[in-house]
């Protein structure tokens, strides 16, 4: 779904009034601890946490959680929030959900870990099969860059070819053959229609470099010129069926399609990136939603609420090769609490046919309709771009942002500015305005209609002050 803010065209549906909701702003907002933890924390751990995201963008200093429950949650100045970030995506049945705590309660008291076979793996790999019923087969690793990693390394064992391409501000983890061109300012990033391999971190060799073409996405003319020079050194195509770490982007009509063929005429894998899609924009991902099915598959956040773990699920044909000639292994692959906190998760979001869907259709619908009713109460420019259970909004006067290139032309300063004031009315979540917003089975019409409210006020306030 695709949406831009045509003044006077979006009414609020008759789900709620966002106009008789309450935001307490009585309490003053301090989180004097969180810097105290930032300072102190800087002095023995680099950049203050052990993922850069954790920090990146916050100013002057990031929150520091302590707990949360459901859709809540508490930092360590005892500060409340509704949490609209959900750890960038995993926590897709609220925090501290109850079944799922119960069941890996139940079984910590038969171990832990045991470097052996364990039954609980083939357990998950059927009830995964039940989901994802578009791929044959599936193993487990811890996160979504071991996914990716091992992905792209089947289809250079099975294509006999060295060279994969990855798209413009697609995020696949931080491994080298991963790392490059998540972000391309550019000026040095090239033609359009073949843009330039770019390394996102320092200490990625020049010879890796080498074997990764990068193209822009949502664009079939310019990759069917890149694949007419250089498809048949390419083992694989490897892509975010729905863009979610440059704002939300979803594909243009046809455009999986088309990839799929152009992966075919040149044999070349095609391989979706769902540690983000899936399990959430529907129950066998993007690949279902848009009704294409690629050769190898990636999962991960969704899949355990919480609990780390990921997968690569695949044709038969392609999975087979693993301990035929590709190697493949981790001491906490497969992890057996996150085995049983997987299945509880699944277990829910099967219930009653796949309920829990709608249920995230419809919260994502009402937050995406709010933001929308804002930008036209205010006379706002704010694009507003979202699937079932993922969502991005952001200050820009563009109708449409295709790709990564459109994606950055926004009020970035804007973003973080509304995002400082909406956690001061108890609305967390990242202050970069690349990031998605993933709503949980936890939030209710309340929950969105706070973050409605919180918005408004916030964008009035920074827009006084600027």
């Amino acid at each position: 779904m695709d949406t831009y803010m045509d003044k006077g065209s979006v009414i609020m549906e008759s789900e709620g009034d966002t106009n008789l909701v309450k935001v307490d702003t009585k309490k003053k907002y301090e989180t004097k601890r969180s810097e105290y933890l930032y300072e102190k924390s800087k002095k023995l751990i680099p950049t203050g946490a052990s993922s850069l995201m954790r920090t990146s963008s916050w100013e002057p200093y990031p929150i520091y959680i302590r707990g949360g429950k459901g859709s809540r949650i508490w930092d360590v100045d005892g500060n409340e929030y509704i949490d609209f970030l959900m750890a960038f995506g995993p926590v897709i049945n609220g925090h501290a959900n109850d079944k799922i705590n119960s069941a890996v309660r139940k079984y910590l008291k038969e171990g832990s870990i045991f470097g052996a076979p364990h039954e609980l793996e083939y357990k998950l790999a059927k009830k995964f099969k039940k989901f994802v019923t578009t791929q044959d087969k599936v193993i487990f690793a811890l996160s979504g860059s071991d996914a990716t990693f091992y992905a792209l390394r089947i289809a250079r064992a099975a294509t006999g070819k060295d060279k994969v391409l990855k798209f413009e501000g697609h995020y696949h983890g931080l491994h080298d053959y991963a790392a490059i061109s998540v972000e391309a300012p550019p000026p040095v990033a090239g033609l359009r229609w073949f843009p330039k391999s770019l390394p996102y971190s320092a200490g990625i060799p020049s010879p890796v470099m080498d074997t990764v073409v990068v193209a822009t996405w949502n664009d079939l003319e310019s990759l069917s010129k890149i694949l007419k020079i250089r498809g048949n050194e390419i083992a694989a195509i490897i892509m975010e069926p729905i863009m979610a770490n440059s704002t939300v982007i979803t594909p243009e009509k046809d455009y999986l399609k088309g990839v799929r063929e152009l992966a075919d005429e040149y044999n070349i894998l095609l391989v979706f990136d769902e540690v983000i899609t899936g399990f959430r924009v529907s129950e066998g991902g993007a690949q279902k939603l848009y009704g294409v099915t690629p050769d190898l598959s990636t999962w991960a956040k969704a899949l355990g609420n919480g609990y780390p773990i990921a997968a690569i699920a695949g044709k038969k044909e392609y999975m087979d090769l693993i301990g035929n000639g590709v190697g493949y292994g981790g001491t906490y692959f497969a992890f057996p609490i996150s085995l049983v906190a997987s299945l509880a998760n699944l277990k829910i979001l099967e219930a009653n046919d796949f309920e829990a869907y709608s249920t995230l259709a419809r919260i994502t619908r009402r937050l995406a309709r709010g933001i929308e009713e804002v930008a036209d109460e205010l006379n706002e420019d704010i694009y507003v771009n979202y699937e079932t259970g993922i969502l991005s909004f952001s200050f820009t006067e563009l109708r449409n942002i295709r790709n990564y290139r459109d994606s950055i032309n926004v009020d970035w300063d804007k973003y973080k500015g509304v995002q400082r004031k909406m956690l001061e009315k108890g609305i967390y979540y990242h202050p970069d305005a690349a990031e998605r917003i993933p709503p949980s089975t936890a939030h209710t019409e309340e929950d969105v209609d706070k973050f409605i409210v919180a918005l408004r006020e916030s964008i009035k306030e920074y827009n006084k002050e600027n």
